[in-house]
């Protein structure tokens, strides 16, 4: 079934759905394996409440790259995901399964480096430009696996947290939950959470090279030493 964008009446919300079978009347729990089905690869699975496989990403090796694909548990495409170039942001583009040419994107993920906030990401439905506020954005800690996600009204869209298996054991950021409320497509979900890995992987990419630079300073001449180099 194509993807599209449901309007919701003048005062409600548009909702992303890209595939109907994808969307529950009651809260959904998915759980999050940060590995791939495929060897030497870097991806993902994602398992529904049953324990059945949903969702998987496993066309990539390690490291940042430029284009991801979300695919359902049989490896149809779902969701490519690419990285806009020579950006003021941290900026991905999600198309519907492989993306024809001239396709826009469906919906598209921001994370500005500018401005320290709270704001993870923002997310735009179709068209930036033509936005003064986002429709969706994001919430928290990537890292620690304990984010949420909201619409423009500020209602919840959807929750990570570590995965428990019991009130004693929470396993570690390899593994967690991704809870889905009602009428969200939940693949909508998991591209969110597979760009904010791509983004987390590009700003470690970032500050290993900075780190890794050596900065010289030009001293007076008349000390005794010419030039001091910083760095590792």
């Amino acid at each position: 079934m194509p993807s599209k964008i449901h309007p919701k009446g003048p005062q409600q919300l548009e909702n992303v759905v890209i595939e109907d079978r994808f969307c529950n009347k009651s809260v959904t729990t998915l759980t999050v394996w940060k590995t791939s089905l495929v060897f030497n690869c870097n991806g993902f699975n994602v398992f529904d409440s049953t324990g059945n496989l949903a969702f998987r990403v496993d066309n990539y090796d390690s490291g940042y790259k430029n284009e991801v694909v979300l695919m359902d548990a049989t490896g149809n495409s779902l969701l490519t995901m690419r990285r806009k170039r020579l950006s003021m942001y941290s900026e991905w583009h999600a198309f519907l399964k492989d993306k024809s040419d001239g396709q826009k994107p469906l919906f598209i993920v921001r994370r500005s480096f500018l401005l320290p906030t709270k704001t993870l990401a923002q997310i735009y439905v179709g068209s930036v430009s033509e936005k003064k506020h986002p429709d969706y954005q994001i919430e928290g800690s990537f890292a620690n696996r304990s984010c949420t996600v909201y619409n423009s009204s500020r209602n919840i869209v959807a929750e990570m947290k570590r995965k428990q298996v019991s009130s004693e054991i929470t396993l570690g950021g390899d593994v967690f939950s991704m809870i889905v409320q009602p009428g969200y497509d939940q693949t909508f979900v998991m591209g969110l959470v597979v760009i904010l890995d791509q983004i987390g992987s590009n700003e470690r990419h970032m500050n290993t090279n900075l780190h890794s630079r050596t900065l010289s300073l030009d001293l007076p001449r008349h000390l005794p030493w010419r030039s001091l180099s910083l760095g590792t």
